[in-house]
């Protein structure tokens, strides 16, 4: 896996048409940024219209096919909820990988598994395209503000394309390798994060039930090498400081670490800890809590 970063300021414009399919939470604010770097954007519709309509609003023009969209466009970016849509965007006889000019470039921002990358990657240079990994860390609204974090998995001649089309919505561009390397390292970083996450709920309500003051073991927590910023979230939370905090929901949580562990396995990388912690998030959406946000997790079992 090679390294290299750039965290430079972003481009002033990007004089550039660009499709963005997936205009969710997280693929609104990416869509905000480019619109602010003056690209030419091109949206496909979305059931929910929230973003859209801002999207639109700020100059976006939306298709309803995406074999419409594509015909406008050189470079699309995906922010997909997982490689099943990736796939289906793709794939699909009205998709990517049949209507788009050969030499156009697709981004998938998406969490998507790496296995599934690297295949699609394969059936796009077969068809004359180009498909790179370059998910992103970070929270919608520093999606908005140019802030996220992509890690980027492609050749050396197509990074510094896809580079200038990132630095519009992202603070740092890390290139970690080839296709498929971004998914493997944000999978990695998914399972710490959701591993963590999991600890901060059970201490939380351990807490709780021993009557100790939530402010005070943050305090506590705050001043040794035991903190950290879920932790931080998780109880700005519970005090009512952030009722925004980590606005991931519970069930995307327990399938980005799924995702973790089953790469893991198939690597016959023992990671008994995240299965736990994965076996946690499981149980959170049986019990019908798959729609809360991360931090109902330390809520779960009754914590007030």
């Amino acid at each position: 896996m090679s390294k290299g970063s750039s965290a430079n300021p972003a481009p002033k414009t990007i004089k550039q048409s660009i499709g963005l399919i997936g205009v969710g939470r997280m693929g609104t604010g990416i869509g905000i940024s480019l619109l602010r770097r003056q690209s030419e954007l091109h949206i496909k519709v979305n059931k929910n219209r929230s973003g859209a309509v801002r999207l639109t609003g700020g100059g976006a023009r939306e298709h309803t096919s995406i074999a419409e969209l594509a015909q406008h466009v050189n470079v699309v970016v995906l922010s997909l909820p997982s490689s099943r849509e990736v796939e289906t965007v793709c794939l699909d006889h009205d998709g990517l990988f049949v209507h788009m000019r050969r030499g156009g470039l697709i981004i998938d921002c998406t969490t998507s598994y790496p296995a599934s990358t690297i295949a699609l990657a394969r059936r796009a240079r077969s068809r004359g395209l180009n498909f790179i990994d370059a998910p992103v860390t970070r929270s919608p609204e520093q999606a908005e503000l140019g802030l996220l974090n992509a890690m980027v998995g492609s050749d050396a001649t197509l990074f510094p394309v896809a580079e200038r089309i990132l630095a519009a919505f992202c603070e740092t561009v890390l290139h970690v390798g080839d296709v498929g390397d971004g998914h493997k390292l944000k999978l990695v970083y998914n399972g710490m994060t959701m591993g963590i996450a999991a600890v901060a709920a059970e201490v939380c309500q351990f807490a709780d039930s021993l009557e100790i003051d939530l402010v005070t073991l943050r305090s506590l927590v705050g001043r040794g090498s035991t903190n950290s910023g879920i932790f931080q979230a998780f109880a700005a939370f519970l005090l009512g400081e952030k009722p925004d905090a980590l606005a991931i929901s519970i069930a995307n949580a327990a399938k980005d670490i799924e995702c973790a562990v089953r790469l893991a396995r198939e690597r016959a990388v023992s990671v008994p800890v995240l299965d736990a912690a994965a076996q946690e998030f499981n149980l959170a959406v049986v019990a019908g809590k798959g729609g809360l946000t991360l931090p109902h997790l330390a809520i779960v079992n009754g914590l007030v």
